[in-house]
């Protein structure tokens, strides 16, 4: 399992618990994130798709570290939550035979076919600027060849979107929207887990169809690039690369799943998954070629979700 992840950073004047029990999220701010929602385009010869939570919880069971079965059949509204369950796995069912074995839903859902959800998470800072992140996160039961966990995210300033960062497996970049030349352009990026990795990110990030970033998800491992093409990433002792082309445009705005996710909330219902803390995968298997290639030939799933301010930047508001 993987996700792909864009953040927008967004400067608003419009503060407040946004989608609690208490205060729900403004109609201003759900403007913004679906006018700046991604048109994400997959590759055109991809096979492994994104799908919903509720398709992934159709195919596994959650697991305690030593494999036991710790629930049978979750579900969105029924899966085990709390910190006891930061030591656990969601494992394929049936169990994979080998390291790079396949099931037939690791295929996911075709976006052309179905219809697929965005997960937006916002934090709300309520700082003197008004700083609001907003993460867009999309769900694939399997990345087939590298391991990945990417996504984008924005940021906005007194009603202004003002930087977002795409991620792309282990690491990804920085743009600032610049009013000129209507784009994000590149500012920095962000140092790797693994030693090996050199990255040539793209200068831009485009919008279309009025605010939209354009972002083309890789053939496979699902890492997000602001352009078209080969992405090498990893020069040596082997090649890694990412091949992004423009397929399946997918409109991501069409069906977006909104929530601000706060740790200390308990969520109920439709959002009572928010709760489980484990991994969303098999654990990892076929470490043995890690030293070369910095990935086992099976990646453990990784978390899904932000479990806490420490998935969102630091506040950087200078009042």
């Amino acid at each position: 399992m993987a996700a792909s992840l864009l953040l927008l950073t967004v400067l608003t004047a419009t503060t407040g618990i946004f989608g609690s029990p208490v205060k729900p999220v403004s109609k201003e701010l759900i403007d913004i994130i679906v006018d700046w929602a991604p048109l994400l385009w997959l590759h055109p010869e991809e096979v492994f798709f994104p799908s919903s939570v509720d398709f992934h919880f159709e195919n596994v069971e959650v697991r305690a570290d030593n494999e036991t079965v710790a629930q049978a059949s979750p579900d969105r509204r029924s899966v085990v939550t709390g910190p006891e369950t930061s030591s656990m796995h969601l494992n394929s069912v049936p169990d994979l035979a080998c390291a790079d074995c396949l099931l037939d839903w690791f295929s996911g859902q075709n976006v052309s076919e179905v219809s697929v959800p965005t997960y937006v998470f916002i934090r709300d800072y309520q700082d003197a600027c008004g700083t609001v992140d907003v993460v867009y996160r999309n769900f694939y039961p399997y990345n087939y060849g590298k391991d990945v966990c990417v996504g984008k995210s924005v940021g906005v300033y007194n009603r202004k979107v003002v930087e977002c960062y795409v991620s792309v497996h282990s690491f990804g970049a920085w743009y600032s929207w610049n009013d000129t030349t209507n784009n994000f352009q590149f500012t920095h990026g962000e140092d790797s887990r693994i030693d090996v990795v050199d990255v040539t990110y793209p200068a831009t990030v485009e919008v279309v169809q009025g605010r939209h970033a354009e972002v083309f998800s890789a053939n496979g491992s699902h890492g997000l690039w602001s352009e078209a093409g080969t992405h090498e990433y990893v020069h040596f002792p082997i090649h890694l690369r990412d091949q992004t082309a423009r397929g399946y445009a997918w409109r991501t705005w069409d069906r977006l799943e909104i929530v601000e996710y706060d740790p200390d909330v308990t969520y109920e219902g439709n959002l009572h998954y928010l709760g489980y803390r484990g991994r969303w995968g098999n654990q990892k298997r076929g470490c043995e070629v890690q030293p070369i290639s910095g990935e086992c030939i099976l990646g453990g799933g990784p978390g899904f979700w932000p479990q806490g301010p420490g998935d969102f930047p630091e506040d950087s508001c200078v009042a």
